[in-house]
């Protein structure tokens, strides 16, 4: 009889194996990370502490320090006093930081987080809370007070809001008559910017004949201005000339002053000789006349000899 075996199911033990061990390897895994996100793996210590109500307590709920997880809520019981048991697991190497006036407190992250015990951290002088030891709890408001205490806060100021909404609608208010007074003074601005349009409108045309009239009289000036140009060439044509015998005839004054002034300093000097010996020859013509006046029969015909009479220096003779 020949065996007849399925390929398929050649080795098939041996592949059943490493199938089972790559499963339980991988359960392996997935329970290490399980127990680390946990910490099933970390040694941990009881704290406990006691609460008038377990309103907002859950179990698993994170224990945090400084906003960093350190433990969870193990369990939560009702004890014989009717109050609630809350036991907390932390990890034991976060130890040092919880002593004896550290404090646990209900708190929420953020406004809509999630609840959580923050625990604060203890001062050096103090000794670290042991194994079952009890943590001071700091008991906050709840949501539901916080609304009821801003609800206390909130009531005057919305008090307040009606008064002021009130007073801003009144008509006969302040707010009404400045607003009135307002649109009234708008309307009045309005008038005014058409009354200033028209002024402006009305200088403009002023200006525009203005100009005109000022363009003529710059024409005008312009005339004048050639004129007056034309007179500037003409006589800055002829005044070097003019200049130029100006100066000729203040040379030739100048020589004719010196002429005039070499004469008298020549002649001068010779005058009172000459007035000397005019002088002398009257005199001898006088004593001629005398003597021939005394010889008979001329002297019938000779007129006596006149006084010496001096000419006038201002007369022609």
């Amino acid at each position: 009889m020949v065996k007849v075996e399925d390929p398929r199911f050649k080795h098939l033990k041996k592949k059943v194996a490493i199938f089972a061990a790559v499963a339980l390897a991988v359960v392996a895994v997935v329970i290490l990370l399980i127990g680390k996100e946990n910490d099933l793996f970390t040694k941990k210590y009881h704290l406990r502490f006691t609460v008038e109500k377990g309103t907002g307590f859950t179990r698993g709920m994170p224990v945090k320090l400084s906003g960093f997880r350190i433990g969870r809520v193990k369990s939560i019981s009702l004890n014989e006093e009717a109050r609630v048991d809350i036991v907390l697991l932390i990890d034991q190497k976060y130890q040092k930081w919880i002593r004896r006036d550290s404090t646990a407190k209900l708190v929420k992250e953020g406004l809509v987080g999630d609840a959580i015990i923050e625990v604060s951290v203890g001062k050096q002088s103090q000794a670290p809370l042991q194994e079952n030891d009890t943590l001071a709890f700091v008991k906050t408001k709840a949501l539901d007070e916080l609304a009821d205490e801003l609800a206390e806060k909130v009531k005057p100021v919305l008090g307040e809001v009606g008064e002021i909404i009130s007073y801003l609608n009144d008509p006969n208010g302040d707010i009404k008559q400045s607003m009135k007074n307002f649109n009234q003074l708008a309307q009045n601005l309005e008038g005014t910017r058409q009354r200033a349009d028209l002024l402006v409108q009305h200088a403009d045309r002023e200006v525009g004949a203005v100009s005109g009239k000022l363009s003529t009289v710059l024409d005008g000036a312009s005339d004048s201005v050639q004129k007056a140009n034309a007179s500037f060439v003409m006589v800055e044509q002829k005044l070097p000339g003019l200049l130029t015998s100006a100066e000729g005839s203040l040379k030739n004054m100048e020589k004719v002053s010196a002429d005039l002034k070499l004469a008298e300093e020549t002649m001068l000097p010779k005058v009172p000789p000459l007035l000397q010996k005019s002088e002398d020859a009257l005199q001898e013509t006088g004593s001629v006349l005398r003597a021939v006046q005394g010889v008979w029969p001329i002297s019938r015909y000779v007129d006596a000899p006149k006084e010496k009479q001096f000419v006038p220096g201002d007369s022609h003779d």
